[in-house]
């Protein structure tokens, strides 16, 4: 800043007075005629070194101002660089994707007259072999797979709820085979008091001869 060169010039011209009666002072000689007008050039210099202190208050702000301004136009530049990088960077990444296209030859699609059925001219948006006809019956080969994953899906959770209740079936049918088991057990002396020849001790001679004539139990 050449203000501040001339504030530090100013000062060191006032210390320079300052200096001088401090030392005709000490000398005794800091009354006199020469001295009178050395203390008012110090007062005159005093404010010219108030003034060149707002000069250079005034340079520093405005170049404040102007480091800010450089600082925002470097930001907006950047963010210029920033943005073009991340477009670079998509570009690429779709331009290796057109070149790594191998066409549909090798894939199950839908078959153009398939594809032709299911769809309008205007749909079709072009002959056959055209960019725009194979773009059209790529999306709605591209449709139809989504609807396969979308109800494979569903199926898939179908058969995870009908797994759930078998499994919870199958817990219950576990825990009722221990409830028949002591049913069996308690049946037991019943079953074998059926099974004996001859009078049964319970029953009297003529309900015993008449549950001999049942059938044998199904049971063992």
């Amino acid at each position: 800043i050449p203000e501040l060169g001339d504030f530090f010039t100013t000062l060191g011209e006032l210390q320079k007075m300052v200096k001088q009666l401090v030392d005709d002072k000490k000398s005794g000689g800091g009354t006199g005629p020469a001295s009178k007008e050395l203390a008012k050039r110090s007062i005159t210099k005093m404010a010219e070194l108030r003034r060149d202190n707002r000069v250079v208050h005034d340079a520093a702000d405005r170049l404040l101002r102007e480091v800010e301004a450089e600082r925002q136009r470097t930001d907006a530049v950047s963010q210029q660089l920033q943005n073009l990088q991340y477009q670079k960077i998509h570009l690429s990444r779709e331009l290796h994707v057109c070149l790594s296209y191998q066409g549909t030859e090798g894939l199950d699609l839908i078959s153009e007259e398939e594809f032709e059925a299911a769809t309008t001219e205007e749909q079709r948006k072009g002959p056959r072999g055209s960019h725009d006809y194979e773009l059209a019956r790529l999306t709605l080969e591209m449709k139809k797979r989504e609807e396969v994953i979308k109800s494979l899906k569903q199926q898939d959770l179908k058969r995870k709820l009908y797994e759930g209740k078998l499994a919870t079936q199958r817990k219950f049918l576990d825990g009722l085979q221990g409830h028949l088991d002591a049913i069996h057990a308690v049946a037991e002396p019943v079953r074998k008091e059926f099974n004996k020849n001859g009078q049964m001790a319970s029953l009297d001679k003529a309900d015993s001869d008449a549950a001999s004539l049942l059938p044998p139990p199904l049971y063992p």
